[in-house]
C-alpha cells in the first residue's frame, strides 16, 4: 500500500465499544466536541466557548457551530437520542460510532451513505436540515487537514493565550 505522506495511514472502520484512545487524533476531536456538547446540554450548561477556542486552537474555526446546529437538530427533532458518552469515556458508543462513519463517508464525497443515519433518528424533514450542518462539519474539518480515516493531523498551530 503506498502512503501519499509520511505518517498517513489510512484506516477502515470505526467501530461500536472501539476504544477512544484507538480512534484516529481526527476522529477524536470531533467526537470530543460531539460529547462536551451533549454533556453540557445534559447538565444546562452552554458548551459555546470551550468549543470555540478548542476548534479555534486546531484551526477549524467553524466547527463549533456546526456541531452546535447538529446537536440542536437531534435534540429538538430525534425521535430517539443518539447515546454519546461524557468526554473522558474510554469506549465509544454505537451510536457515535455511526455518527463517526457517517462523517467518514461525507468527508470521502459519499452523502448517500450517511442519510440512512439521519433517517434512524429523525423525520425526513429534521434529516433535510440536519444534513447541510453535518456536511459542513465533514468539510471544515476536511479543509483544516483532519480526516477522520487518517492518522495524519495538520501541524501544530502557534498557541493562542487567553487573558
Amino acid at each position: 500500500m503506498e502512503m501519499s505522506a509520511p505518517f498517513r495511514r489510512t484506516r477502515t472502520a470505526i467501530a461500536p465499544d472501539m476504544p477512544f484512545v484507538a480512534l484516529t487524533p481526527s476522529a477524536r476531536l470531533a467526537l470530543w466536541g460531539l460529547r462536551y456538547w451533549a454533556t453540557c446540554a445534559r447538565n444546562g450548561r452552554c458548551p459555546a466557548l470551550l468549543m470555540r477556542d478548542v476548534y479555534q486552537s486546531a484551526g477549524v474555526v467553524d466547527a463549533a457551530a456546526s456541531i452546535d446546529a447538529l446537536m440542536r437538530i437531534f435534540l429538538r427533532a430525534s425521535r430517539r437520542t443518539p447515546c454519546f458518552g461524557c468526554p473522558a469515556c474510554s469506549t465509544i458508543t454505537d451510536d457515535e460510532a455511526l455518527l463517526l462513519q457517517a462523517l467518514c463517508h461525507l468527508q470521502q464525497g459519499d452523502g448517500f451513505a450517511a442519510e440512512p443515519l439521519l433517517a434512524s433518528w429523525l423525520s425526513p424533514m429534521a434529516a433535510e436540515i440536519a444534513a447541510p450542518a453535518m456536511e459542513g462539519l465533514a468539510c471544515l474539518l476536511s479543509r483544516a487537514g483532519y480526516l477522520l480515516l487518517s492518522d495524519h493531523v495538520p501541524e501544530s498551530r502557534p498557541a493562542r493565550h487567553l487573558h
